[in-house]
C-alpha cells in the first residue's frame, strides 16, 4: 500500500508531462506570421524609436507592447528562426507565472503550506486544461505578435498578484521592495493590452478589499503608478483610429451599444462556456480545485472565510472573467476576438479552480468513502487521462508526428526562395501552398478546421494580405501562390550566414492627415505618368493584432 501512492503520483505527473510536451515541442518549428513581418519593415522605415510614435499616434497606446513586437522582434533583424526561442521561453515563462502566483497565494493571503514543486505541477495543471481546450493555440502560444500583445500581458498581471500577496502579507522586511518590484509587471499588464488592463481594476479593488491596513500605502503606490502608465496609453490617438476600424458608426448597434451591453455580454459568456471542451476543461479545474481544497481539510484543517468575504469574493470572481466580454461588446458590439478567448480562459480556469479550492473550505465534510478516494490522489490522474480523448492534445500530436517537420522545411525554402528572387531583381515568385497532411494547433489552416482564427499560407493568386506582406518584406514586386507549382528544393536558394538587414519599405509609411486620427486598410501611391503604383505598397494596412 506505501508503494501505491507515490506510483498515482508518478504516473499523473508523466500523464501530466505528455499532455504537455507537444505544444511546447511545436515551438521548435514555429515561425514568423503576418504581423510580425510587419512590424519589422515598419521598424525598418521609421527606425527604432519613430515607430513607437506612429504606432502611438495611429493605432495603439500600448506602448510596451508596440516596443516588444517592433524593437525585440527577432523577424526586424532578419533573425526569423528567433521566433522559436521566444516561443519556448514564453511557454515556460507562462508555467512559471502561473506557479509563482498560487505558491504566493498560499503562502501569504491562505497561510496554507505549498512547496514549488506543488505550485509547479498545479500549475502545470491549468496549463494543460488551456492548451487543450484553446479557442485559437497557434494566436497565444506560437505567433509572436500575439503573444507578445496576450500571453506577455496576463504574465504581468499573475506575477504582480504575487508579488502585491507578498508585500502586503510577506516578511516584513521586503514588502516595500515586494512592492516596488510589483510596479513593472503591473505596467506591462495595463499598459500592454486592454483586456489586462481592465481585468487588473477588480485585481486592484480586491487586493484594496483584503491587504491589512498596513499595507495600503503600498496599494495607493500601486493605484498611482497603474493610473499613470494608463493614462499615458489612453491617451494615444491612434487608441480611437483602432476602435473607429474595429466597429464604425455604420454597424447597426453602434449607437445603441449601452442600452444591450450588458445582454450581450452575458449571452457572449453563455455561449463561451458552452462549448464542449471549455465546459469540460473548466470542470475539471473545478473538480481539481475541489480536490486539492478537501484534501486541505483533511491534512492541514479548513480555511474559512466570513459570509462577507464571500461575498466579495464572488463578485470579484464575476469581475474578473466578464469584464472582458463587457470591454469586446463595447468596443467592437461583438465578441471577444478568438486570440482575446484565450486569455479571458487561462484567467478564468485559474480562478475556477481558486474558487473551487475555496468552496471545499466550506461544504459537508466527505463520506468515508469520498475520503478515501482524496487520499489516494486519483482525481488529477483521471482528469489528465480525459485530455488524451478530446481537444487539442491528440491533434497537437498528431500534427507532431506528421506536419511540424515539412512545415518548417517548406517554409524555410519558400523564404530562401524569396531572398533569391530578391536578390536577382525578379519581378514575380510562383510559390506552391503548403502541403500538409494536417494543420490546426502550430499550423492554422483552413482546408483542416473552418473555425480557425487565421489561415498560415498563402492566398491563392497573387493577391492577399500574406502575399502582400511577403512582398514588402522581401522587397519583392509580386508574390503568388499556384497549386500547381512545384514543390520548392528543400533549403530553397543558400541563406546567407548571420542577420540578414533587408532594404526598407520602398513606399512610405502613411502619417496621420489632418482632421483624420483612423488608419487606412490599405496604402498605395497615387498613380502617375512616370511610373505604375508599386505592386508592395502594402505599409499602410491595418494592423492585424487588436
Amino acid at each position: 500500500m506505501a508503494k501505491s501512492f507515490p506510483l498515482r503520483i508518478v504516473a499523473f505527473r508523466l500523464s501530466l508531462l505528455l499532455a504537455l510536451a507537444p505544444f511546447l515541442l511545436l515551438t521548435v518549428f514555429t515561425q514568423p506570421f503576418f504581423d510580425d513581418f510587419r512590424n519589422a519593415y515598419w521598424t525598418r522605415q521609421y527606425g527604432m524609436w519613430g515607430v513607437q510614435g506612429w504606432h502611438f499616434q495611429t493605432w495603439t497606446g500600448r506602448f510596451t507592447s508596440t516596443f516588444f513586437m517592433t524593437v525585440l522582434n527577432p523577424v526586424t533583424y532578419g533573425w526569423l528562426d528567433g521566433v522559436k526561442a521566444v516561443a519556448a521561453a514564453l511557454f515556460v515563462a507562462q508555467w512559471a507565472s502561473i506557479a509563482h502566483f498560487l505558491r504566493a497565494l498560499c503562502h501569504t493571503a491562505l497561510r496554507v503550506p505549498c512547496s514549488w514543486g506543488q505550485a509547479f505541477w498545479a500549475a502545470g495543471l491549468l496549463l494543460a486544461l488551456f492548451c487543450n481546450a484553446a479557442p485559437a493555440p497557434f494566436s497565444f502560444l506560437y505567433w509572436f505578435c500575439g503573444a507578445v500583445a496576450y500571453a506577455l500581458p496576463l504574465m504581468g498581471l499573475l506575477n504582480f498578484a504575487a508579488l502585491a500577496l507578498r508585500a502586503g502579507w510577506g516578511p516584513e522586511g521586503g514588502q516595500w521592495r515586494g512592492a516596488a518590484l510589483a510596479c513593472g509587471p503591473l505596467v506591462l499588464a495595463m499598459v500592454g493590452n486592454e483586456l489586462t488592463l481592465v481585468q487588473a481594476v477588480p485585481v486592484l479593488a480586491g487586493l484594496g478589499y483584503a491587504l491589512p491596513r498596513a499595507a495600503r500605502p503600498k496599494w495607493w503606490l500601486w493605484v498611482v503608478v497603474g493610473g499613470l502608465a494608463t493614462a499615458l496609453a489612453a491617451a494615444a490617438p491612434g487608441n480611437w483610429a483602432r476602435a473607429l476600424a474595429m466597429a464604425p458608426p455604420s454597424d447597426p448597434w453602434h449607437a445603441y451599444r449601452w442600452l444591450v451591453l450588458g445582454p450581450r455580454a452575458a449571452y457572449s459568456f453563455v455561449l463561451f462556456l458552452a462549448k464542449p471542451v471549455v465546459a469540460l476543461s473548466l470542470l475539471a479545474a473545478a473538480a481539481a480545485g475541489l480536490g486539492l481544497g478537501y484534501r486541505q481539510r483533511l491534512t492541514g484543517g479548513a480555511v474559512r472565510l466570513s459570509r462577507r468575504d464571500r461575498r466579495v469574493l464572488l463578485l470579484g470572481f464575476g469581475a474578473l472573467n466578464g469584464v472582458g466580454f463587457l470591454l469586446f461588446r463595447y468596443l467592437i458590439v461583438g465578441a471577444p476576438l478568438l486570440r482575446a478567448q484565450n486569455e479571458i480562459l487561462v484567467v478564468l480556469l485559474i480562478s475556477t479552480a481558486g474558487l473551487a479550492w475555496v468552496a471545499a473550505q466550506h461544504l459537508p465534510a466527505p463520506s468515508a468513502g469520498g475520503e478515501r478516494l482524496l487520499r489516494l490522489n486519483a482525481l488529477p490522474f483521471v482528469l489528465l487521462l480525459g485530455l488524451f480523448g478530446v481537444g487539442h492534445v491528440p491533434e497537437a500530436w498528431r500534427e507532431l508526428v506528421t506536419s511540424a517537420a515539412p512545415f518548417d522545411a517548406q517554409m524555410h525554402a519558400r523564404f530562401a526562395a524569396l531572398r533569391a528572387a530578391h536578390r536577382a531583381g525578379q519581378p514575380v515568385v510562383q510559390l506552391p501552398p503548403l502541403r500538409l497532411p494536417y494543420g490546426r494547433v502550430l499550423i492554422p489552416l483552413r482546408q483542416f478546421s473552418p473555425d480557425i482564427e487565421f489561415d498560415l499560407d498563402l492566398t491563392a493568386g497573387c493577391e492577399g494580405n500574406i502575399n502582400g506582406v511577403m512582398e514588402n518584406y522581401f522587397a519583392v514586386p509580386d508574390v503568388c501562390s499556384d497549386p500547381a507549382a512545384p514543390a520548392l528544393r528543400p533549403g530553397g536558394a543558400p541563406v546567407p550566414a548571420g542577420l540578414l538587414i533587408l532594404p526598407p519599405c520602398k513606399q512610405p509609411l502613411p502619417a496621420p492627415w489632418p482632421g483624420s486620427t483612423s488608419r487606412p486598410l490599405t496604402s498605395k501611391p497615387p498613380p502617375s505618368a512616370a511610373a505604375a503604383p508599386a505592386p508592395w505598397a502594402w505599409c499602410g494596412c491595418t494592423a492585424a493584432i487588436w
